[in-house]
């Protein structure tokens, strides 16, 4: 299907520019340039080792699309706020979710950190739907877990990708549930919401049972997304396969870091971004889900994974900028 549509661009490109009119979407010249990618990539990720790196980008104009590791299964992690935003903006579009709807939150509701939900509980104790939705962006659990909890659950997210054929990414259980399970902990409970808190019920596990349960996750098929996926949850918000008025960006946040160093420049980034705690030397997972709309108006759709990795935080922040701009450069 690529390599029609790059023909179809070649042969169509003169014929615009003879007549001055914009080529239309798929008819531009693709930028990326596969094998130049591939090398740079390649030795990105030798020197992630031993951590496993995922990429998939996406030139939105051409539709162009090249992976490494793409299909690949990544813990989703924090970046589970995309699928999730992505399937209560639909309910929103459809009419069946109100922004102005209160949601209460009780003591069961309640996740592990981050969550300024959790830390103002019990003083505060109802939100509305747009609310929650503000502070998901920025990665709150416990928001997360309430806006699928209204939704229909993880199994209504999971059904609303599986209609938009978006396959390869997967919501199986709430964000308070994934976090202790992969920590070797019970359910999550009232008693340890807040950082402090967390920190000391993580103390009870012995080592042995923390390493078990993280060797689990990363084997667990649940709660996973190949960067081939999420590239095309973008594609479809941006494209608005879904509905009339989706827009990508409304999935993503103004997170700093990560690929913010590797913009061309006057572009502008929408970006998830982030990592979940370290734990005996071991960051279960980092990530960077990205729209990138570059000077002359193009937009780029990039989703970098980094699972098990033993270096520190300036580190895997570096990895993944590094991945940006041997991108970003080939537009």
């Amino acid at each position: 299907m690529f390599r029609r549509a790059v023909l179809t661009a070649l042969a169509v490109l003169p014929l615009l520019a003879a007549c001055g009119e914009k080529p239309m979407l798929g008819q531009e010249e693709p930028a990326i340039q596969p094998k130049p990618l591939q090398k740079k990539i390649e030795a990105i990720a030798t020197r992630a080792s031993p951590a496993a790196l995922g990429v998939a980008v996406e030139d939105l104009a051409t539709r162009q699309l090249w992976a490494f590791n793409g299909d690949r299964p990544f813990l989703l992690g924090a970046a589970a706020r995309v699928p999730i935003l992505a399937a209560v903006t639909a309910e929103t579009a459809a009419g069946r979710l109100d922004p102005r709807e209160a949601i209460a939150v009780r003591d069961v509701d309640l996740s592990p950190p981050p969550s300024a939900v959790a830390d103002a509980w019990p003083g505060r104790r109802t939100y509305t739907v747009a609310e929650l939705e503000s502070l998901a962006r920025t990665g709150d659990n416990t928001a997360l877990d309430l806006l699928t909890r209204r939704i229909g659950g993880p199994g209504a997210v999971n059904g609303w990708l599986d209609v938009q054929r978006i396959n390869a990414v997967s919501v199986d259980r709430y964000r308070r549930q994934v976090l202790p399970d992969g920590l070797g902990l019970a359910s999550f409970r009232v008693a340890w919401r807040g950082e402090p808190a967390w920190r000391r019920a993580l103390t009870t596990v012995p080592a042995r049972d923390r390493s078990r349960a993280a060797r689990e996750r990363q084997a667990d098929p649940r709660d996973a997304a190949a960067p081939v996926g999420m590239v095309r949850l973008l594609e479809a918000f941006n494209n608005r396969e879904v509905f009339p008025t989706a827009d990508a960006r409304e999935l993503l946040g103004r997170d700093p870091g990560y690929l913010a160093s590797s913009l061309p420049t006057e572009a502008a980034l929408w970006q998830a971004a982030g990592s979940e705690r370290a734990d005996l030397g071991v960051t279960p997972e980092s990530h960077a889900v990205a729209i990138v709309e570059l000077k002359d108006g193009r937009r780029v759709a990039l989703a970098v994974f980094l699972t098990g990795s033993t270096a520190t935080v300036a580190e895997r922040e570096a990895v993944i900028a590094a991945v940006g701009r041997a991108v970003l450069d080939d537009f």
